[in-house]
C-alpha cells in the first residue's frame, strides 16, 4: 500500500496470495479489486486511525474508508482487512508525527 503525501489517502495497493481459490479469494490480485482502494483514507475526519473496511454490498459503510468485498471470498476479504489494519498500525507513530 502506498499513501499520498498527506499520509492519509491511499495512492494505490497491490495484493497477491498464491493459495487462494481461483475465481474467489484469488481475486485480490486483480485490478478491479485493487483500484477502488485508491483515494480511500485511513484516518477519519478527527484524525483517528480507522484503516480500511472491506464490506459486502448490503453492509453499512463509510464511503471514505470502505471497499467492496469479493463475492464468495469472505474469509479472504476479512483476512485482508485485518492484515491492512495490523500492518498500518505499526506505522502510526511515523504517520501521525510527520503530519
Amino acid at each position: 500500500m502506498a499513501l499520498k503525501d498527506d499520509k492519509n489517502t491511499i495512492f494505490g495497493v497491490f495484493f497477491d496470495h498464491q493459495g487462494e481459490t481461483p475465481g474467489l479469494g484469488a481475486e485480490i490480485n486483480t485490478r478491479w479489486f485493487q483500484e477502488p482502494f485508491s483515494g480511500k483514507r485511513i484516518f477519519n475526519e478527527n484524525g483517528a486511525f480507522v484503516s480500511i473496511s472491506i464490506v459486502k454490498m448490503n453492509e453499512p459503510r463509510d464511503p471514505e474508508h470502505a471497499v467492496d468485498a469479493i463475492s464468495g471470498g469472505t474469509i479472504t476479504s476479512k483476512g485482508l482487512e485485518k492484515t491492512i489494519f495490523d500492518c498500518m498500525k505499526n506505522y502510526l507513530p511515523f504517520l501521525t508525527n510527520s503530519k
